[in-house]
C-alpha cells in the first residue's frame, strides 16, 4: 500500500451475510403464559413459598392472640390453675363456631370450679372466715353420720368433715 491505489470494480454492493434458516424466519417467540421462563417459574415457586409461609406466621399470630385472650380471661376469673384452664378453655373456643373466649371461660367456671379461686364472699370465703373464728360447739347426739357427711359434702368445711369422721368412729 505504497501509496497505490487499488481499484476494484464496482459491482453489487455486498449485502449483508447470508443467515441460516431458522434465523430468517424473524425474531425468536415470545414465551407465553402457557410457556413460563425457566426464571419466571422459579419466581413462581418463590411466591408460592412466601405465601405459604405468611399463612403459617398468621396462623401463628392469631394462636398466640388467642392464647393471650384466654390468659387475660383466666386471670380476670382468678383461675388457680391456670395451664389446666387455658387447656380446656382452647379445646371449648376451638369446638365454638364463633370463638367467644368470656363465655367459654364462665362456662369452665361453673362445670369445673376447682380449676378456680372462691370469689370474696361466696361460700369457701364464709368458711375459711368461720374456721379462723371461735370453735363451734359440737353436734348435737341425734345427727347421724350419713347427715353429717352430707353437710360436710355441701359445705365443703373442714370442720364439717371432722364431725363427721368422729360420728364415724
Amino acid at each position: 500500500m505504497n501509496g497505490q491505489i487499488i481499484e476494484e470494480p464496482i459491482g453489487e454492493i455486498p449485502g449483508p451475510p447470508e443467515t441460516p434458516a431458522h434465523r430468517r424466519a424473524g425474531p425468536a417467540p415470545r414465551p407465553t403464559a402457557a410457556q413460563p421462563t425457566p426464571a419466571a417459574a422459579e419466581l413462581e415457586d418463590k411466591v408460592r413459598a412466601l405465601e405459604a409461609s405468611l399463612a403459617q406466621a398468621r396462623a401463628a399470630l392469631d394462636a398466640a392472640e388467642r392464647r393471650h385472650r384466654i390468659d387475660l380471661e383466666l386471670i380476670e376469673a382468678d383461675a388457680s390453675d391456670l395451664e389446666a384452664a387455658r387447656l380446656l378453655t382452647e379445646a371449648a373456643v376451638a369446638a365454638m363456631p364463633e370463638a367467644d373466649v368470656k363465655a367459654a371461660v364462665a362456662d369452665l367456671r361453673a362445670r369445673r370450679p376447682y380449676l378456680f379461686r372462691p370469689r370474696a364472699g361466696g361460700l369457701w370465703r364464709a368458711n375459711a372466715t368461720r374456721a379462723a373464728g371461735p370453735p363451734e360447739p359440737a353436734e348435737p347426739a341425734g345427727h347421724s353420720p350419713a347427715d353429717l357427711a352430707r353437710a360436710a359434702a355441701l359445705t365443703g368445711d373442714r370442720r364439717a368433715l371432722l364431725r363427721y369422721l368422729r360420728a364415724r368412729r
